[in-house]
């Protein structure tokens, strides 16, 4: 397993990086409060969700700030696989604060395999999560295979959805150009048909994923 953003920091510096980190944290995150506020949140194709199962959702990396708007706090249980870089500090305290129960460290090249196995074990248990699968750092809308690995290993399905913002900011200086939804604006959250994968028909599948993004 990758090394956690404590484990990178000198010693030295480790209280004013803990500090800066918890107040970049908390300020984010009652920004995304204030600002749900003021918009107006649709959800549709909710009728294909069973309230009693777990589900591996499935969204591309640029609806990021919208998801952070319209999922202020987790109802159940929540594990996200997570860039273990010292920089992310910031974004592991707004999953907390969000009430996520686990994080599993890790990314291409940093013991990504060992945290996706993490997360397809709790998986097993019952636990949701949420993946980009062009993330961390794209290429743009191309679905990686790690979202195919985790449901056909752990046999939970993928929810494929997205999240349409009409008006909205795009942040060009992003490599996904994310886009944070305009004060007063509607964001609508679009469920897709669960889509369960297995070893023998990843094609398929992922066609399917794709369709519903």
């Amino acid at each position: 397993m990758a090394k956690s953003n404590v484990d990178n920091v000198p010693r030295m510096i480790w209280p004013l990086y803990m500090a800066i980190s918890i107040l970049l944290a908390l300020s984010t995150y009652f920004l995304f409060v204030f600002w749900r506020v003021l918009c107006r949140v649709e959800y549709q194709g909710t009728e294909y969700l069973d309230p009693t199962k777990n589900y591996i959702y499935c969204m591309w990396h640029e609806n990021l700030m919208a998801y952070f708007l319209v999922n202020l706090r987790y109802s159940k249980k929540y594990i996200w696989l997570n860039h273990p870089a010292w920089y992310m500090k910031p974004i592991h305290l707004i999953l907390f604060f969000m009430g996520n129960k686990k994080l599993a460290l890790g990314s291409s090249g940093n013991s990504g395999r060992e945290a996706l196995q993490v997360v397809i074990e709790h998986l097993k248990l019952g636990y949701n999560t949420l993946i980009n699968p062009d993330g961390p750092s794209g290429p743009l809308k191309e679905l990686k295979s790690g979202v195919l690995d985790m449901s056909a290993e752990s046999g939970v399905e993928v929810v494929p959805f997205k999240i349409i913002t009409p008006s909205a900011w795009t942040l060009k200086f992003t490599w996904d150009c994310k886009r944070m939804p305009f004060p007063f604006s509607k964001i609508i959250v679009e469920y897709g048909k669960p889509v369960q994968v297995r070893a023998d028909d990843y094609d398929e599948a992922r066609e399917r994923i794709i369709a519903q993004m």
